[in-house]
């Protein structure tokens, strides 16, 4: 009789207090423990029904960029077939290919989770796959995005089932059975900015249906590593990382199991104690169950000797450090990394992950530094090997095919990395900041670690070079690229700033950037510090004047080269709950340049009405989270609206109010929003009445001032949007997310929708861009397939409906047509300009596809005896010249 049955019948007979004892010792055993649901599943099922039930469908285009790449943290290859690859990007999500990278296709879209902590294929079966949900980072920086638990795929990635360890939040490794691939363990390292007892290191059974938590210190510890031994899988060695409310502590350890991971032994001889002990990475040996080696980040020690490699040969009973001098991969900031790797050949070759690739042939005696020449998918001026080393895979069958994952992206190498292959084709940028140049349309974006990129707003095509450039990179091929402003009167002046306020001002006529990093005048007796993400701007009265926001706001009025403060410590609130570091935004007003705003990363708001020279703190009724973005009014002088994060302190509700009086009174306008953290708000600058808003799945708009929202386009995944921009000739709406790169819509339909005061319940056609016919060579005749773009057709509906789509010329021919089933609402049809396909068996055949000529045409949309119409241009096309360039 099944057990559950068994059961089910006895409970007939026994004494009531025996079965709840009985309930009582499994749930304490973990065996039926349920952890309490993320709070990100129930955002998700608003945001999911949001996104279905949307009236405003417009399309997103994506633009990519995929030069500078993106950090990749997790790479597996399917050692059966290497032309398979997957790539995780801690909020990009799971990217696979099939024929060895030359196309790429993200498997992990529209899951209750966006950040990804560790993903696994099974040794015996690479078509299952565990995945943990939950970035591992603990950076400060907004960006760290949780999870929601774990998922498995049975076949490959294209379908996934949730599968529990709901409370997790972050997960750092999973590590299945050598055999048997429905024995799991999961390191769960826990909430990274408080205390939670759903941490450490569980397992399961039966692949997921069941979890138990088998090695657990406290509510401050989470588990970082596991490690099976390949050749004896009852042994196993993993780590715990005290990682609240700092990244190091006394808890942080080594421990062994022989018995397949049902019970567990500290390790402590010959390793490192004391109270700053931080993350610890292991690996074991392929052929000696016995022999393993951990790298701990040592905080005990000095910054730049943290990184201490040891060894054990005798199952973890004594350990002994494998080097007499100092390791330098990681100064200070081993939380990044502290990954260990040996070939399965060779035990006595290791890799260890820092800020770079560490190699030893003599079990960590001495090491080398791996580089090695790169070659990328896209040409970039970036030379080498990316700095920030995260993942490392090793070919179980051939120790000379490496997969790295790294701050720079995806790398792999067939040469034990004397060379690599750069995948930078894969649209994962994560973006902090945007910046539009209003007179060419260029847009300019600050990222992780990839530093300052420009580009067309041009839709994303891998076929071709990626056209996007570097405003900036540091000698290491990367850098974070933060705040961009271009000189609205000078374009060849460009501002850029790195972390920690880190600003310079660039003049691409002569080549040269100097440093325009604020200093505090020497009257004021204190610190000028930033946050990492330090807020500055342009001022739009005077191209010459800058603003920067630290603890002080600094001002400068001859393009940086002198700063003067013009504020109070703005660190130091009337509200002792909202004491804070620095400004997490600042803004001025755009109707009226005396009014400036600034806002703390703890909720202190403040207000100057005179450019600075008085400020008062309008901070009661807003939460004490770290303000992200403060949108000043277009119409109204005295509106403001602001939008607030709590991710950086484990608060994952939505935070958006609005302000008549400059902040001394605010209201919630974060009704009916998913509840879950948001970055940017801005106001449309043509209508006071729409708002948008950048959240952490997407873009939300409102036309009435925040009283109601909905959902804006479709075709963008769920990504957290870091920054929103106008392109105001056209108003395009650009929108920068932190994991996917950028992406583009029109409002036009919006705007024209609203200022006609046309009714929802007729159906409208709305106006067409002009589009270009796409360049054609002189010397061939065939398209630039770089050169094609869409027209767009853009209408609304009162109802779903079929509706067909149809162009004729100026003799009323009809030229292409096509039908489609519309939504509620708005709608729109992107159209590639292809008139004709077709096909041929003559040998020298070329011409697949034809193109409507330039000319003048009339479009109808029809629905049951209802025509509407109208007028569409198609124009010459841009030079060959500028299509050459990129741009």
């Amino acid at each position: 009789m099944p057990y559950f049955d068994y059961l089910s019948n006895k409970m007939r007979i026994l004494p009531v207090k025996f079965i709840l004892l009985l309930f009582m010792m499994l749930y304490s055993s973990g065996i039926f423990a349920q952890q309490p649901s993320s709070p990100l599943v129930a955002s998700f099922e608003s945001y999911r029904q949001m996104k279905e039930e949307t009236t405003f469908k417009l399309d997103w285009i994506s633009l990519g960029p995929t030069v500078n790449s993106a950090r990749a943290d997790i790479v597996q290859v399917d050692e059966t077939n290497p032309g398979t690859m997957y790539v995780g990007f801690g909020s990009g999500g799971i990217w696979k290919t099939t024929n060895h990278g030359v196309t790429w296709s993200s498997i992990f879209d529209e899951q209750s989770s966006i950040g990804i902590g560790d993903m696994e294929l099974a040794p015996s079966d690479p078509n299952i796959i565990y995945l943990g949900t939950g970035e591992n980072l603990k950076k400060p920086r907004n960006f760290t995005l949780p999870g929601t638990g774990m998922f498995r795929s049975d076949d490959a990635g294209e379908t996934w089932e949730h599968i529990g360890l709901e409370d997790s939040w972050s997960i750092s490794e999973i590590e299945i059975h050598p055999t048997n691939p429905d024995i799991v363990f999961v390191a769960v390292l826990g909430h990274l900015w408080t205390k939670n007892e759903n941490r450490g290191l569980y397992r399961t059974m039966d692949g997921g249906k069941t979890w138990e938590q088998v090695l657990y210190k406290d509510e401050l510890t989470g588990a970082n590593e596991v490690q099976f031994s390949p050749s004896d899988p009852q042994v196993m060695y993993a780590s715990l990382w005290e990682v609240y409310p700092g990244i190091s502590g006394e808890n942080s350890g080594v421990y062994r199991s022989k018995d397949g991971g049902t019970t567990w032994e500290l390790c402590t001889n010959g390793l490192p104690n004391g109270p700053k002990i931080g993350r610890i990475g292991l690996t074991v040996s392929n052929s000696n169950p016995d022999k393993a080696y951990a790298l701990i980040d040592n905080l005990n020690n000095a910054r730049n000797e943290a990184a201490e490699l040891y060894k054990t040969i005798d199952g973890g009973l004594t350990w002994t450090k494998t080097h007499s001098g100092p390791f330098k991969i990681f100064p200070g900031i081993g939380w990044y990394f502290t990954d260990v790797y040996v070939n399965p050949e060779n035990d006595e070759e290791v890799f260890c992950l820092g800020v770079r690739l560490a190699h030893s042939m003599d079990g960590g005696k001495t090491f080398s530094y791996i580089g090695g020449q790169v070659s990328r998918m896209n040409p970039s001026l970036a030379q080498g090997l990316h700095l920030d080393q995260c993942e490392l895979w090793i070919n179980p069958t051939n120790p000379n095919h490496l997969a790295l994952g790294n701050d720079g992206g995806f790398y792999v190498s067939y040469d034990k990395g004397l060379t690599w292959v750069h995948y930078n084709n894969i649209p994962t940028g994560e973006f902090y900041d945007i910046t539009i140049d209003q007179a060419n349309y260029t847009i300019y974006g600050g990222t992780q670690d990839d530093a300052t990129v420009y580009g067309p707003a041009k839709e994303l095509n891998t076929r071709f070079p990626d056209p996007w450039k570097y405003v900036w990179i540091d000698p290491w091929d990367g850098g974070d690229g933060c705040v961009t402003q271009i000189d609205p009167v000078d374009p060849s002046i460009i501002y850029y700033s790195r972390q920690h306020g880190d600003a310079m001002r660039l003049d691409k006529s002569v080549d040269e950037a100097v440093s325009i990093m604020p200093r505090l005048p020497e009257d004021i007796n204190d610190t000028l510090v930033f946050n990492y993400m330090t807020p500055y701007f342009l001022s739009k009265y005077d191209h010459q004047t800058l603003y920067h926001g630290g603890n002080y706001l600094m001002k400068s009025t001859d393009r940086g080269d002198t700063w003067d403060a013009i504020s109070p410590n703005f660190a130091v609130s009337s509200d002792p709950g909202k004491q804070s570091f620095a400004t997490g935004d600042i803004a001025q007003s755009p109707i009226k340049k005396e009014v400036l705003y600034a806002g703390t990363d703890h909720g202190a708001f403040w207000v100057s009405k005179d450019e600075g020279a008085t400020w008062e703190e309008n901070s009661i009724g807003i939460a004490n989270n770290y303000i992200r973005s403060i949108s000043p009014s277009h119409h109204q002088v005295s509106r403001v609206y602001m939008a607030m994060t709590g991710i950086n302190y484990d608060d994952l509700k939505a935070y958006v109010y609005a302000s008549e009086d400059d902040g001394k009174t605010w209201k919630s306008i974060a009704s009916g929003l998913p509840d879950e953290p948001v970055n940017v708000i801005k106001e449309d600058p043509r209508n006071e009445n729409i708002l948008y808003l950048g959240g952490m799945r997407g873009v939300y708009v409102s036309i009435d001032r925040g009283q109601n929202w909905s959902y804006l386009g479709v075709g963008m995944p769920a990504a957290a949007v870091a920054d929103l921009e106008f392109y105001e000739p056209t108003m395009d709406l650009v929108v920068a997310t932190h994991g996917r790169g950028i992406y583009k819509t029109n409002l036009q339909p919006i705007h024209e929708m609203l200022s006609q005061n046309l009714s929802t319940s007729t159906d409208h056609f709305f106006e067409i861009h002009p589009t270009p016919r796409p360049w054609f060579n002189s010397s061939s005749g065939d398209p630039d397939y770089r050169t094609v773009e869409k027209a767009t057709f853009s209408f609304w509906l009162n109802q779903p409906k079929r509706v067909n789509i149809s162009i004729f010329d100026e003799s009323n021919n009809k030229i292409w047509g096509e039908d489609l089933t519309g939504s509620k609402g708005f709608n729109q049809l992107r159209w590639d300009l292809v008139v004709k396909k077709q096909s041929s068996d003559a040998p020298y055949f070329v011409h697949y596809e034809r193109f409507i000529q330039t000319g003048k045409y009339t479009v109808k949309l029809s629905s049951g005896d209802q025509t509407l119409e109208q007028t569409f241009d198609v124009v010459e096309p841009s030079s060959p010249y500028l299509v050459r360039d990129g741009f």
